[in-house]
């Protein structure tokens, strides 16, 4: 009984975590709009009507962006039953909300058993599916991006795919400790603490292929199971 009352006072903490994160997101939208309309309002009278337009564009896509977010994170957190699958569902939710915004096809697979991963593989693998999925869509001007979470051989398994622009990974160079924001390197350095991989094919005009595989050596009675599969877009 004390194991479980634990265990649901972490997932309510993980999931202020995330609500805390996406708010931090989502404020800066507001602020990208609010010191856009100051902007525009300070030179209204040089700007011409195809500028005025564009900037209003870029607002409105700004606030749509916020209130998707807003709308995800309080539907997940709001309308989660409890138990240890639910971050699963933020996940979901998460994409397909990203698939809406930006009008990219974004398929999603999960076996059941992801659902018991442990707290500090859930946290992990939610900010690399966001991150991953966030560069195809910005970086990579992908149309598909596919996902899949599997639990093979004592250890779970994802894979980002996209059919992006690609580019030449030898000559990527990913800086760290810039304040740039949660890169490439930052993923490979997660997945090794956890005592995992991370492996990542490009080529230019190939698009993306992300697979990690992080160990479930403190995980008992994990095991394969069946697939669920969504598709956004």
């Amino acid at each position: 009984m004390a194991i479980q009352i634990e265990s649901k006072r972490l997932l309510i903490e993980e999931r202020n975590r995330i609500a805390e994160e996406l708010h931090d997101r989502v404020s800066q939208h507001l602020f990208g709009i609010i010191y856009a309309i100051h902007s525009m309002t300070c030179g209204w009278k040089d700007l011409t009507d195809q500028q005025k337009l564009e900037q209003l564009k870029e607002i409105q896509q700004a606030a749509s962006t916020a209130s998707g977010e807003l709308r995800a994170t309080i539907h997940s957190l709001s309308s989660s039953k409890g138990g240890n699958d639910s971050w699963i569902g933020l996940v979901r939710s998460h994409l397909a909300n990203q698939a809406k915004l930006s009008g990219v096809n974004i398929a999603f697979s999960a076996a059941q058993t992801v659902g018991q991963l442990a707290l500090n593989l859930q946290k992990a693998l939610y900010r690399i599916i966001l991150e991953g999925v966030g560069n195809a869509i910005r970086h990579g001007a992908s149309q598909c991006v596919n996902i899949e979470l599997t639990v093979k051989q004592g250890a779970v398994r994802l894979t980002i795919e996209d059919d992006g622009r690609g580019f030449d990974v030898r000559a990527k160079t990913v800086k760290t400790g810039s304040g740039s924001g949660f890169g490439l390197s930052n993923m490979r350095a997660l997945a090794v603490s956890l005592g995992g991989t991370f492996d990542i094919e490009s080529k230019i005009g190939s698009g993306t292929r992300i697979l990690i595989w992080l160990p479930l050596a403190d995980i008992a009675g994990v095991s394969e199971g069946t697939t669920q599969t969504t598709k956004s877009g």
